[in-house]
């Protein structure tokens, strides 16, 4: 990463990490491991967008999938804009693996604590190849402990900053647009998911989901996995998040899944305007409830 300020702190608060728990941590990745298995990792990669593979409930077999082949642009849990000015950041080059449009870490702070939480600080730009950032995030991620079930979740807030001229954010147009595709519309916060969770359903608050593009404050994902249990990952968007509550882009034989923010239409975001998501990714041992989710909706959408 150009010019790429790592910081790593360690927090000297809280009980001594769980027996069998330990942080795994290098210069471009910081993980939970338990019994030697790893429960999450974040990753980084020199001008590629950063991510967390595998996502797993105690450090069992991964929820995510990175890089499949029919799409290898996809990183497990991921964010992407699709256009910035005309300029693709999304799909990748299949030679050299990278977008036309660059997407640029350039700072990081990773904190892991010793009660097994950890906060990941990351300052990005966006820019064409050797040219000036046109947009720049601070993207703030907390990860909890873990609960004695393995249940934990992932709070990711990400403001991005328009610099000196305005920017447009735009999308693959959809049907009924010039030009438009039936899996038009797709761009921001996305999980490519294991192509062992296919049999898993999309529900929201009021029951189950099939329309491609139905706007819900959250979704979940839910199934059995190896042994006969269940589990679950769930996206909450917050109130305060842009254009919430926004259309999902749900594609149950990828799988994958996606709150996507500019599906109604580009948004031009003003020289020095900001915008913000807010979303809590969960990962539950268990079934997805309704009534539960909407509980924690609810608690989290009341948070400032």
């Amino acid at each position: 990463m150009t010019a790429l300020l790592l910081l790593l702190a360690t927090s000297s608060l809280g009980p001594e990490p769980t027996s069998g728990t330990t942080w795994r941590q290098t210069d471009r990745s910081l993980a939970l491991v338990t019994d030697g298995c790893v429960v999450w990792q974040f990753n980084l990669e020199d001008n590629r967008k950063p991510c967390f593979h595998p996502l797993t409930i105690g450090g069992g077999p991964s929820f995510t999938d990175f890089r499949p082949k029919d799409h290898p642009w996809h990183r497990a849990l991921w964010f992407s804009w699709k256009e910035i000015n005309k300029v693709t950041y999304w799909d990748e080059d299949p030679t050299t693996g990278r977008s036309p449009g660059v997407t640029e870490v350039t700072g990081v702070t990773f904190t892991p604590n010793r009660d097994n939480s950890a906060r990941i600080a990351l300052e990005a730009s966006y820019h064409p190849p050797g040219q000036p950032a046109v947009l720049t995030e601070h993207r703030e991620l907390a990860v909890s402990a873990p609960e004695t079930s393995g249940a934990y979740h992932i709070d990711w807030q990400s403001r991005f900053t328009a610099g000196a001229s305005d920017v447009v954010l735009d999308r693959t147009p959809i049907q009924g647009e010039p030009n438009g595709a039936s899996w038009g519309g797709y761009a921001g916060l996305s999980l490519r998911l294991s192509p062992t969770l296919k049999t898993w359903q999309f529900s929201d608050r009021d029951g189950p989901v099939k329309a491609l593009w139905k706007r819900a404050t959250w979704m979940a994902f839910s199934g059995s996995v190896d042994g006969g249990k269940s589990a679950s990952i769930v996206v909450l968007e917050h109130p305060s998040s842009f254009r919430h509550p926004t259309p999902w882009y749900l594609i149950s034989d990828m799988p994958y899944f996606s709150p996507a923010v500019i599906y109604l239409g580009p948004h031009t975001l003003a020289a020095g305007q900001s915008l913000n998501l807010r979303y809590r990714i969960l990962l539950q041992p268990q079934a997805a409830n309704a009534v539960a989710i909407e509980a924690a909706w609810r608690k989290y959408a009341s948070e400032p």
